[in-house]
């Protein structure tokens, strides 16, 4: 990161302006979602500013720079369209609300966050599984798939753009899942059950789009969002933050924090069960139409939002009482 100001400029925006525009969604107040939309949009264009110098800037890793300047390419599409639907409401303009929706979707699910997920995955998963990379050319023409399903779904061809981007998802799993078994660490901990339930959840997502949505469009937003990419971050950030507090927390006079000491096992456990639980009953709950399993569902998933709250407090504290137990003047011991 070259400019840290720019980091904690983006996380000031973001934020407030992501708890604006979702209060004023939840109220329909289209007066007051136009400017919590543009501080997300702020916050997003400075990302995507960092986002272009590093990928600029990059040497190697090809298949992760491609897949990061797709990504890019589609925040700022998805930017636009939010902004037009923005518009539509506030202003009253003329747009055809449906396709662009499902492109804004599209765009922000599986382009944006979809092509950076998977780009990192190549890289980052095999990393903690001690495992060989996928083969290049297959990642490549699996990129290749997915950012053409995604212009056909922005195209509105989306049950057409649903198998195809259907086939690159597969293609994508079946690869890291070769690489996977390939590794030399063994077992490869409880993150990567999140990870995979996470693939079923993209999977079965994109089926649903390719069927036409059978169940509604309810069940395919359960899979897409929390189902695909929140269990998918979870499971990465719960294996890369204690790695990461580690290195950051390292000094020549204080010594290195073990990784171990920094991940607490049982809270990750229990947000584990509270967090698969909660996604299996919300799931449930969209076909049954059933209320009662809805609030059951939205409590656990409350709870594991708690105890995922807690791992990272856990492990700024540790951080914290690691650098107070051993100050520059005494040496931590070997």
């Amino acid at each position: 990161m070259r400019a840290l100001w720019a980091v904690k400029l983006l996380w000031w925006s973001l934020v407030p302006g992501i708890a604006v525009f979702a209060a004023a969604a939840a109220a329909y107040r289209p007066d007051l979602m136009g400017p919590g939309a543009m501080l997300v949009v702020a916050a997003l264009a400075v990302y995507a500013v960092l986002l272009w110098k590093n990928l600029a800037g990059a040497r190697g890793m090809r298949v992760v720079v491609l897949h990061g300047w797709a990504a890019l390419a589609c925040l700022a599409a998805l930017a636009a369209t939010g902004i037009a639907l923005v518009a539509r409401y506030e202003h009253g303009i003329a747009l055809d609300h449906g396709a662009f929706r499902a492109a804004h979707v599209a765009l922000a699910a599986y382009g944006f966050m979809g092509l950076l997920a998977a780009g990192l995955s190549g890289f980052l998963l095999p990393m903690l599984a001690v495992a060989p990379p996928p083969a290049p050319r297959l990642s490549y023409a699996a990129l290749a798939a997915a950012v053409a399903a995604i212009g056909l779904a922005c195209f509105g061809f989306i049950s057409l753009g649903a198998m195809l981007g259907l086939a690159a998802a597969i293609a994508h799993v079946v690869l890291l899942e070769r690489s996977l078994r390939a590794r030399l660490r063994s077992p490869l901990g409880p993150a990567f059950l999140l990870i995979r339930v996470s693939w079923v959840c993209l999977l079965a997502s994109l089926a649903l789009a390719a069927l036409g949505f059978p169940g509604g469009t309810l069940l395919f937003g359960l899979l897409l969002v929390p189902g695909w990419l929140l269990t998918f971050l979870l499971g990465v950030l719960q294996r890369i933050l204690p790695f990461l507090a580690s290195v950051h927390a390292s000094r020549t006079s204080r010594g290195t924090p073990l990784i171990s000491a920094l991940t607490p096992v049982r809270l990750l456990g229990a947000h584990r069960v509270l967090h698969l639980g909660a996604l299996g009953l919300l799931i449930v709950a969209a076909i049954s139409s059933e209320p009662v399993l809805a609030r059951i569902g939205a409590a656990a998933g409350l709870a594991a939002a708690a105890a995922y709250a807690a791992f990272y407090a856990y492990v700024l504290l540790k951080v914290r009482s690691h650098g107070n137990a051993y100050p520059p003047s005494q040496p931590a011991p070997a």
